[in-house]
């Protein structure tokens, strides 16, 4: 969402509602609410938020996940049936992965294989859902996460700084280089491609492995990394350093509160300090009017601070940053106004009555509105005298949530305005139990769940998973983000993890985030016509053709899900339309659909899915929100597990069957494996080394439901045109409890538990599941939906190494 400095917020404003007073004379406060329903109705949003069990992932690890569907100003909840998931790199913004899951009641659970050739680096999901309208979508969500790696690099890659630069004197020289994991030269050089600011180079390196670039300092750089991606063979790694930077600016903003400084009115200001890699900045400064200091004010751990102010028209008012850290250190605050009012909020987060400080020079009659930019819930004519006035307002009829105050003159022009939050009190409503707090390897947890307040009913989900797999930049929690991140878009990191609880940290966000919600001239643009609002068709539609030309008489389809067949007929031209139910299919099925008929072969079947286009154009639309720049990888191996989170692994060994046939390692293009035990797709070896190809005909165990299975071909290789697999609307797929019993079979999982939702009342409810051979802090998460708010709360264990005997 954009940021607006406040002088042109208010230049705009001001001139926009002057206009339209010149065009109707009088912007009447029903006309204003009028227009407001309008601009709801035209522009309904959902609140989507999806739990991730984790945000750490390796590379052919199981993502589970449950959507929740808080809230829709449209009262279309039901209408939202497809949850459409995708895996973006954020380097390239390559769409890596993408599926659809049954989304019903407003929830959806789900969970997605990663690919085994995944890169390390930054990734995101983007997630969406059925309603778009003229490409637009009105439920976006958006998870960063990082991608690790579980199998050692194909070639140890690095990059280091030799020499550091001085701007416009002489560059920074870096060293990259490549090696066997051994450390040995490279039989030849490999490509290297490299981006540092606007600069984007491709180059090789020397027979030694090696390349030195020469980096200028670029002016005003806003992400001083450089980037590479080394290339060798059909393996590729990625690689950054963060440069120095010699001339730092700082980013500085002030907001004043209620809008603006106005002339000998007392108010206060708001101010924030960021570096240009969006790191919040605690720094002092000095506070000057004129030249002549007034004072010392200082920002927090996360880079805002507040002072107090009656400016004067004519004056000059500026800081100067006691910081070594930045070359321009001076900052002018944006210049006062003649008339106005000012708002004073001794709390803006507040539980109970609103209570409003309003600072006016000259008697005037206002109105005060309170509304959420969709709807107005109070609004009171009020005459001012030149004097303060204390305005009170209880919140009992008034939604939980983000609300406005606006006031504005006799007609309708804003003249001041503040966002507080109605009915804050971020009280704890689960209570989480363990049998013990420290365990054993592999052994059974006995983990209790109850809501605290009687009378109330919840759906929650539930993840227990390594602590390391949650890095605090990633985090995300929905009640922090329903009820602040989702509207004040990207906020720092809160000091005590979960920034809803944190009063401290709200009323920060709410005195400067709150600025970027500023939408009057969209809403006083709304009109009637506005609410007729169509949704574009999303559904699946095949086109048979024929040497590649239109069919002209309809053929007959077979559709194969798992191992039921059906038929179905195309029209004249040989296309189809699918419906939504007809797609949905269980998790791990697959769904294919076959030309049928004589010389077959001469068919060829186009598939044609809206969610994959409309996956590519939300790369521009939607932007996922990190705190900060990504941190150095100066070695690929850093973004490698740790050799007690992974299975060992061992010298590549050729295993072959009686006939002496070479099996293939890892898994097919149908995703399917055989592990070291003869399970097929077993869940305990996803992504062992020791996995290989099953063979058409053989018998195995099965990995999914028990029992044997004998494995049908996978033909994925070398397809015939004339069948094409579908992508199909995935069902819930239940997480498998392992007690780990088979000592011999390693049980390195990070996510011990995965629950995609349970029903709760206030009776506490028990569920049981076991630690691996993973040691070290496990945090447990359950968060979901509770009677109509949200609610989130955690809890931790530890595992231990079993003693010795």
């Amino acid at each position: 969402m954009r940021s607006v400095l406040l002088s042109l917020l208010w230049y705009l404003l001001i001139s926009f509602a002057s206009v339209t007073a010149l065009k109707a004379q009088r912007l009447t406060q029903s006309a204003i609410t009028e227009k407001m329903q309008y601009y709801n109705l035209a522009n309904p949003s959902a609140s989507l938020f999806v739990h991730f069990d984790k945000t750490i992932y390796t590379n052919n690890e199981t993502v589970w996940f449950t959507g929740y569907l808080i809230k829709d100003n449209s009262n279309n909840l039901s209408k939202h049936q497809v949850l459409s998931v995708a895996l973006v790199r954020d380097i390239d913004s390559a769409i890596i992965k993408q599926g659809k899951y049954v989304m019903s009641n407003t929830l959806s659970f789900g969970s997605m294989i990663l690919p085994d050739s995944m890169l390390t680096g930054n990734y995101h999901f983007q997630v969406s859902t059925n309603r778009v309208s003229s490409g637009i979508p009105d439920a976006v969500f958006t998870q960063p996460i990082v991608i690790k790696t579980n199998i050692e690099p194909a070639f140890s890659a690095s990059i280091k700084l030799l020499k550091a630069g001085n701007h416009g004197k002489t560059p920074n020289e870096v060293l990259i280089s490549a090696t066997t994991r051994d450390f040995r030269f490279l039989p030849k050089p490999i490509d290297v491609s490299y981006r540092y600011g606007n600069l984007f180079k491709t180059e090789k390196t020397s027979k030694s492995g090696e390349l030195v670039l020469m980096l200028p300092e670029q002016e005003g750089i806003s992400d001083p990394n450089v980037y590479a991606k080394l290339k060798y063979g059909k393996d590729s790694s990625f690689i950054n350093l963060t440069l120095p930077v010699t001339r730092r600016n700082a980013i500085v903003r002030f907001y004043p509160e209620g809008g603006n400084l106005i002339d000998n009115l007392p108010g206060r200001v708001a101010w924030e300090v960021k570096d240009q890699q969006l790191n919040m900045v605690s720094a002092k400064a000095l506070l000057f009017k004129d030249k002549k200091l007034l004072d010392t004010i200082e920002t927090n751990s996360y880079g805002i601070g507040k002072f107090m102010l009656t400016p004067e028209i004519n004056s000059i008012y500026q800081i100067k940053l006691l910081h070594s850290g930045f070359t321009d250190t001076t900052y002018r605050l944006p210049p006062a106004i003649a008339e106005g009012v000012n708002l004073y909020f001794a709390d803006a987060a507040v539980k109970d009555t609103l209570k409003v400080r309003i600072i006016n020079k000259t008697a005037q009659k206002v109105y005060v509105r309170i509304h959420d930019f969709n709807e107005t819930f109070f609004i009171s004519e009020m005459t001012l005298s030149a004097a303060h006035k204390i305005f009170k307002v209880p919140l009992s009829e008034i939604p939980k949530g983000l609300k406005t105050i606006t006031v504005s003159d006799s007609i309708g022009r804003p003249l001041s305005e503040r966002m507080f939050f109605a009915r804050y009190d971020p009280q704890q409503k689960i209570i989480i139990t363990t049998d013990k707090s420290i365990y054993n390897q592999r052994e059974k947890v006995v983990l209790k769940v109850k809501l605290i307040e009687p009378d109330t009913i919840g759906f929650l989900s539930i993840a227990c998973v390594q602590n390391n797999r949650f890095p605090g930049k990633l985090s995300n929690d929905i009640e922090s983000y329903i009820n602040l991140r989702q509207q004040l878009t990207t906020l720092p990191m809160a000091p005590a993890g979960n920034g809803f609880s944190d009063k401290d940290f709200v009323e920060n966000m709410l005195l400067v985030r709150g600025w970027s919600r500023y939408t009057w001239q969209n809403i006083l643009k709304a009109e009637s016509t506005d609410t007729i609002k169509t949704y574009d068709p999303l559904a699946l539609k095949i086109k048979v053709a024929q040497y590649n030309k239109p069919l002209k008489v309809p053929i007959d389809l077979g559709i194969m899900i798992g191992t039921t067949v059906g038929v179905i007929k195309t029209d004249s031209a040989g296309q189809t339309v699918f419906k939504n139910e007809e797609l949905v299919i269980p998790a791990d099925t697959k769904i294919q659909v076959i030309a049928l008929g004589k010389n077959q072969d001469l068919y060829s079947v186009k598939v044609d899915d809206p969610y994959r286009q409309l996956n590519k154009t939300y790369l521009k639309l939607i932007h996922a929100d990190r705190t900060s720049v990504p941190s150095t990888v100066q070695n690929n191996n850093e973004l490698s597990l740790k050799p007690n989170e992974k299975i060992n692994r061992l010298s590549e060994v050729k295993i072959t069957a009686g006939s002496n046939v070479h099996y293939k390692r890892g898994v097919n293009a149908c995703g399917d494996y055989v592990c070291s035990y003869n399970v097929l797709n077993c869940r305990n070896h996803i992504s062992d080394y020791g996995n290989r190809h099953p063979v058409a005909g053989r018998t195995y165990r099965n990995g999914s439901e028990g029992g044997t299975i004998v494995y049908r071909d996978c033909k994925s290789e070398d397809r015939d045109l004339f069948i094409v697999p579908l992508p199909g609307i995935y069902t819930k797929k239940e997480f498998y409890i392992d007690d780990y019993t088979e000592p011999l079979e390693p049980a390195f999982v990070s996510t011990l538990y995965w629950n995609h939702g349970d029903l709760f009342d206030p009776a506490e409810k028990e569920f049981i599941f076991y630690t691996g051979d993973i040691t070290g802090k496990f945090r447990i998460v359950v968060q979901g939906m509770v009677n109509d708010d949200v609610a989130y709360h955690e809890h931790f264990i530890e595992v231990q190494s079993n003693p010795k005997p």
